[in-house]
């Protein structure tokens, strides 16, 4: 007999704010609260609906050693996702859960919905629902240690050139900064938001050998984009950043390029500085191929 088990946690941050963390639970749990999970990989997919990953857990789970889980909803405007376990859990001859995070203010109500088929004289997954309670204020945590450092560089080049050079980016700066960055490869889409792109990245970035991001933003009527850090720079718990080319506030024909970043430091990382320094580079790169004529066609 299929049953249902619901639980409502109230966190004290806005439900933008705890979705854009959800985005980067695969790897902020098993840093804060590698009792419970370990390691989280994906064999099929990135977190899409139809993904396949294998959540390996931690002894605080006895349970099982890891469950494979299958990506049934991830939706940004309903602020929803929802999974199937597949494999590991014997206790449940099926199980798939929901999570929903509705705006209440300035606060947030999580609710946490089950589907279960009880295996003999199992009883409802309590100790399901105690892991997800801490898996929300956990959530809830990285959010409230969230921080952001933002820098404005004026280019002598127009928006609109700038915006064109931006559009063929992953081309462009292999070429133009090849101690930086040495290719951009799409594995999911073109670069419109839900792309997924691995950058490998050069000698001048020792780090990282190469970033796994996904576009969040790419949007032509403000000339803003924005993309979030999925794998790859283990100073962050999550790393998200935008660029937004507007208007020169000085000379006409050129911009203001500001670049945003939203960030959780592990241990005492400090700001992402360095990150910055690239960004700039990055701006003036752009500059440099807008103002040169008519980009990769």
């Amino acid at each position: 007999m299929v049953h249902t088990m619901s639980h409502t946690e109230v966190l004290q941050c806005s439900a933008d704010d705890i979705w854009g963390a959800c985005k980067h639970a695969d790897d902020i749990l098993p840093r804060l609260m590698p009792d419970f999970f370990t390691k989280s990989v994906f064999l099929q997919g990135h977190g899409e609906p139809g993904s396949i990953r294998i959540v390996k857990l931690g002894p605080a789970a006895p349970h099982a050693a890891e469950v494979k889980e299958r990506m049934d909803t991830f939706d940004d405007a309903t602020k929803t996702l929802g999974y199937t376990v597949l494999e590991g859990d014997r206790r449940y001859s099926s199980f798939s859960a929901q999570m929903k995070f509705v705006p209440a203010g300035k606060t947030t109500e999580a609710i946490w919905t089950a589907t279960y088929e009880p295996v003999g004289d199992m009883g409802p997954p309590e100790h399901i629902k105690q892991i997800v309670v801490l898996v929300f204020k956990t959530l809830e945590r990285a959010v409230l240690s969230r921080k952001t450092l933002s820098h404005t560089e004026t280019l002598d080049a127009s928006p609109d050139a700038i915006w064109e050079a931006c559009k063929h980016a992953d081309e462009l700066l292999p070429k133009a900064m090849p101690e930086f960055f040495t290719s951009s490869t799409f594995l999911q889409g073109h670069g419109e938001p839900g792309s997924i792109r691995v950058v490998k990245m050069g000698p001048a970035i020792p780090h990282a050998g190469e970033v796994t991001e996904r576009m969040d933003l790419f949007d032509e009527a403000s000339k803003t984009l924005g993309y979030t850090v999925l794998q790859g720079d283990s100073r962050y718990h999550y790393f998200s950043a935008t660029m937004k080319f507007a208007p020169g506030a000085g000379a006409a024909g050129t911009t203001d390029a500001t670049w945003t970043a939203n960030y959780v430091p592990v241990g005492d990382m400090g700001p992402p500085e360095h990150i910055k320094q690239i960004a700039i580079l990055v701006f003036k790169a752009l500059a440099g191929v807008a103002k040169a004529g008519p980009t990769v066609a």
